[in-house]
This record gives C-alpha cells, sequence and structure tokens, in this order.
C-alpha cells in the first residue's frame, strides 16, 4: 500500500526489543495555550503532498494546533518510530498497519481511544467490519485511514501485445490455471508476466482464504500447514520455471515501494498489490496500468476490504485531545477527503468516499472504478493479525528467499516458515 506495504520487515525485530523493555506512563492531557503535535506516515511522495495538504486544511480550521510533519519509506519508518517509542519521544500521531498494529498496544504504547469516540472521534460514517479493524479485545486503538483490497496491476499494452484480456468488471474473474496461461503468454513477448508473488504472505492469505483456511486463526494461532505452504510454492515455482514470474534477483529487492517494484522497474508486466497502492504505480510508472482481480478457482475470491492502514495515539502523549482531533478531521472532513482523495485507498467515511468518487478524475478514478467493479466479489476484512505476525511476515520473505535462490527446497522452506511462526506466536 504505497511503500506501506513493505514486508521486507526484518527491522519489526528490532521493534520488540526495544519495545519489549518499556517503562510505559500515560502523558497528560492537551495544555492551555498553543499546542504542538507530530502526525507521523509511510508512503510515497504522492501521498506525503495530499496528507500535507490535508494537515495545513487542518491547521486552518484549528489555529491553536500547530501539526509538525514527517515520512518515510516503510522500513525506515519503523526503525525510526521504534528508536522514537523507545526513547519516549515517540509522535503523537503515527499510522500503523495489520502486522504493527497488535504489536504496538501489546507493549502499551496505544491510546486506547474508546471513550474518545464519539466524542472527539466521530466513527458513525465508518462500516463497523472496516471500523474492527482498528480495534483489539474489543476496544478502539485505532481507526482505518482507508479502505483496500487485493488487486493485480498491469501494463494494458503489455498484455494486449501479448493476446490476453484480464477480466474486467462485475461478475468477471478468471481461475489460476487461466491466470498462468495468460502469465506465459506475457513471457513469451520478452517480459515476465507478473512479479514473482510467492514472496508476500499476503498473497499467500488470499490463496488460503479461496481455500477455506485463515492465516491465523481467532485464538492467534497459526491457521496453516507446512503442506498448505508448499502448494502454493510449488505453484509459484512452476511459474518462475516457465519465467511467467520474475527473476530470483528481481524478486528478492520487493519491499511494496514503487523504486523496487518489478512492474515499475519493467521487468514485469503485473504485479499483484492492494489497490491503496493504484495511484502510485500510474504515477510511477504512467497512465498505461491498469487492475483486475486475482485468480480464483471457486466462488470465495479471498479478496477482502480492510484497512490499508490505521491512525493511532501515542499513549505517552502530552496532547492527546489534539492528535485525535486530526485524526477525526482526516477520516471525517470533506475536504481533508477532498485533498487525501485515493492516497490511503479509499475514503474510510462512505459519505466522503461518495463524494471523492462522484468526483473522481484521474488515478482516484481508476481505484474507484476498480472496487465498484469487484464489490461482488470482496468478502469482509479477514481481521487483525496477532501480536508475533511482524516477525512471521519478515521469516516468510527470508525463507522464500533461500527457496528461489537454490538454498533450500520449498518442503524444508515451508516446514521453516511454519516451525518460526509457531515460535514467533508463542504456539
Amino acid at each position: 500500500m504505497n511503500g506501506r506495504f513493505g514486508v521486507r520487515a526484518g527491522l519489526v525485530a528490532a521493534v520488540a526489543v526495544t519495545l519489549a523493555g518499556l517503562v510505559t506512563g500515560c502523558g497528560g492531557g492537551d495544555a492551555s495555550g498553543p499546542t504542538t503535535i507530530r502526525f507521523v506516515w509511510w508512503g510515497n511522495e504522492d501521498r506525503a503532498k495530499a496528507t500535507k495538504a490535508a494537515v495545513e486544511e487542518f491547521m486552518k480550521d484549528n489555529p491553536g494546533i500547530t501539526v509538525q510533519t514527517e515520512y518515510a519509506a516503510y522500513d525506515a519508518y519503523f526503525q525510526k518510530l521504534s528508536t522514537q517509542v523507545a526513547g519516549g519521544a515517540s509522535p503523537d500521531l503515527i499510522q500503523l498497519d495489520r502486522a504493527t498494529l497488535g504489536e504496538y498496544q501489546h507493549r502499551h504504547v496505544l491510546e486506547d481511544l474508546s471513550s474518545s469516540v464519539g466524542t472527539t472521534i466521530d466513527v458513525t460514517g465508518i462500516a463497523p467490519a472496516l471500523l474492527a479493524g482498528g480495534k483489539i479485545e474489543g476496544r478502539q486503538y485505532a481507526v482505518p485511514g482507508g479502505q483496500t483490497t487485493q488487486m493485480l496491476a498491469y501494463d494494458a499494452g503489455v498484455f494486449t501485445k501479448a493476446g490476453v484480456e484480464p477480466p474486467s468488471g462485475p461478475g468477471k474473474s478468471w481461475t489460476w490455471a487461466q491466470f498462468g496461461e495468460g502469465l506465459r503468454k506475457v513471457a513469451a513477448t520478452g517480459v515476465a508476466g507478473t512479479t514473482d508473488f510467492g514472496w508476500a504472505i499476503d498473497w499467500f492469505e488470499v490463496w488460503l482464504h479461496q481455500h477455506g483456511k485463515p492465516l491465523y486463526t481467532d485464538d492467534g494461532k497459526l491457521g496453516f500447514t507446512a503442506a498448505d505452504l508448499t502448494e502454493f510454492w510449488t505453484l509459484t515455482g512452476d511459474l518462475r520455471a516457465a519465467k511467467a514470474v520474475t527473476a530470483p534477483e528481481v524478486t528478492t529487492k520487493m519491499d511494496g515501494s514503487m523504486p523496487n517494484s518489478g512492474l515499475v522497474t519493467k521487468r514485469a508486466g503485473s504485479e499483484i498489490n492492494y489497490d491503496s497502492s493504484l495511484s502510485a504505480y500510474l504515477s510511477s510508472y504512467g497512465p498505461g496500468i491498469k487492475a483486475a482481480p486475482l485468480p480464483a478457482d471457486g466462488q470465495a475470491s479471498g479478496m477482502a476490504a480492510m484497512p490499508p492502514v490505521t491512525f493511532a495515539v501515542a499513549q505517552r502523549s502530552a496532547h492527546k485531545e489534539a492528535a485525535a482531533k486530526l485524526l477525526s478531521f482526516l477520516v471525517n472532513n470533506p475536504e481533508a477527503g477532498k485533498l487525501l482523495g485515493v492516497a490511503r485507498g479509499l475514503p474510510p467515511n462512505t459519505a466522503i468516499r461518495e463524494q471523492v468518487c462522484g468526483a473522481a478524475q484521474a488515478a482516484t478514478k481508476a481505484v474507484c472504478d476498480y472496487e465498484k467493479s469487484v464489490a461482488d466479489r470482496i468478502g469482509p476484512a479477514t481481521g487483525l493479525w496477532p501480536t508475533g505476525s511482524a516477525a512471521v511476515k519478515r521469516d516468510f520473505q527470508r525463507a522464500y528467499d533461500d527457496v528461489i535462490f537454490g538454498r533450500t527446497s520449498v518442503a524444508d522452506g515451508a516446514a521453516r516458515v511454519v516451525q518460526t511462526a509457531q515460535q514467533s506466536l508463542g504456539s
């Protein structure tokens, strides 16, 4: 999601270590007089430009509050954030995702916003299923910053040249066999059909849901077996052998950022991602990018409506009310919605979403149109990942690197993922 996807998460181990010894303490409320708060996020230049414009609008509406902003690429963002939190200098409003929200809440870094909901923070315009993406054990620790779902971003010109037409529009879909055949046809033109998608646990989760299995169980345990992962990685391995997906030296660089994207660097004709990144592809690659649903062999698409990011207030913030005001403004203010557009996927507030999509053009229209076209295939949010999932995400990609470079077999790599995941989850 605009670099937020960043599954190259070796840094999360540092988060776990530095936060484990954190002495929790709640900062005071807002001081009287002028207030300065810090708001941080990850993402590309497009997201930064839109977010800064919305923050400027907030400061015009709230002249007593000054907002200092910072942003970075995913890995660099969490490296700095973990250091700041451990040193007692946490920003006031922070951006998190499924792999990190539980980690930070578990270590008492986040303020429980439940008492602010309905007062400082308005969530009435957010669908309950989406809002649940910020809840832990029934308490609201974060609020969705948008809605996203999975997609295949592809170069329409490359696919047309190969004689491949991905499904487009309500009710349209393709099977894994049709998808693989299409990728092989694209590869015959001289470019890999898609970036090797075996590197990301997010796409394995989609495949699991198509087979009626969860990535994680409701009680935070592993929901799959080594045999499941072996089957998935065998699928990607067959495509790699046919050169239908990117070579290992391209795949190993994948971290969710546009500079390292196999599609953006033109090493592949397509790439699986979240549609919150569609605008980034269009600005980084060009207007020829379109979006298609992921393949599935049955009625279950595995695709889901979920928050690409959530906003949370730091427990140690001295200005929690001001931070909560900014959070609510970003989610609910019509002018903020207009400025933010689809920088974090569709606006989480349904009224703002209708406003934004109703006047949409260019990249914004592309995201709105895509979500409308797959609305009949999108299921409810798949739930928050448990504490330890960030390490699982990291180890998943490390194991896949060893598989694609021939350092271990698919079966051994899958077994290793399961073993380390069980340890990380405390199973």
